[in-house]
Formats: structure tokens, sequence, C-alpha cells
């Protein structure tokens, strides 16, 4: 079995084809869960892996979506 980590941003980012700051962005408006790592700025944020998931799980794109914006 594979143990299942929390995502960096950046391995988030990945994950959802956007950048760092999108993800950042995210978290900061509250629409991903996340926590701060210790350490003297704070600054490193980790996503556990099953707000990933709920959120690849909401998250579809469909073209026919796209065109009905």
């Amino acid at each position: 079995m594979t143990e299942k980590r929390d995502y960096t941003v950046p391995q988030a980012a990945k994950v959802f084809a956007c950048s760092s700051g999108t993800v950042k962005n995210w978290i900061k408006a509250g629409r991903i869960r996340a926590y701060r790592l210790g350490g003297p700025l704070g600054r490193d944020y980790r996503i556990p892996w099953a707000e990933v998931d709920r959120l690849k799980s909401e998250w579809t794109y469909s073209p026919e979506t796209e065109k009905a914006t």
C-alpha cells in the first residue's frame, strides 16, 4: 500500500494545472484547507491529500461548461 502524504503548494498546483499563486489564493480564500509548517517565517503550507482528492472530484473541466459561460 502506498503511503498518502500531504501536498506542497507546487505539487498541488501541478495536480490542478495552475500556478502556485493560484493555490495560495485558494488557501487564503478558504476554498482549500491547508496548514502552515512551523519555522522562522512559517511560509510553507501543506495540503492534506484528502483535501486535494475532494477538490479533484468537485472540479471537473468540460468544454461544454466553458462554452455556456
